[in-house]
């Protein structure tokens, strides 16, 4: 994967494109889902810009934020934070499974190494979650729909 980035807009209007290329491999395992990361991405940069700036950028005018605009901002926000966590957790179990130490882990996670330790121990002990297998599962064919509880996907709600 390669994150890229440039100015959007011809004319200066300090407007900024983004280009997430996947690599094939990638493309083939995350499937769809990476479409689903992409807009969930958007909707907390959306939230960002208007919590920094108190405008609707993407409306015409850009108004002050709606009580509808901080809802549909939630709504995307509110499903990063379970599949953040199934995907650390899969990266924490892979990790200690391959053979990493639990002090280099709390370096590179930037906790102190008893949290880490209790925390793995934890991990390791019980079998994935949901949201840890669907981020070890591959979905090439998942849709990018909301299910009605993000408690529980499934491979037609991830």
């Amino acid at each position: 994967m390669t994150i890229s980035h440039r100015p959007g807009d011809p004319h200066g209007n300090d407007e900024m494109e983004i280009t997430i290329r996947l690599t094939a491999s990638e493309a083939r395992s995350v499937g769809k889902d990476a479409l689903l990361m992409a807009e969930i991405v958007d909707s907390c940069l959306w939230a960002l810009g208007m919590l920094r700036t108190g405008a609707n950028s993407r409306d015409s005018g850009s108004p002050t934020p709606t009580v509808g605009d901080w809802a549909t901002a939630l709504r995307g926000l509110d499903r990063l934070a379970p599949r953040l966590r199934g995907t650390r957790d899969a990266v924490v179990r892979a990790y200690l499974a391959s053979g990493g130490s639990t002090q280099r882990l709390a370096d590179v996670m930037a906790i102190p190494l008893s949290e880490l330790q209790d925390d793995a121990e934890r991990t390791m002990a019980q079998p994935p979650d949901t949201w840890e297998e669907w981020a070890t599962t591959s979905r090439p064919e998942s849709t990018i729909t909301r299910s009605k509880s993000e408690s529980t996907p499934d491979a037609n709600h991830a």
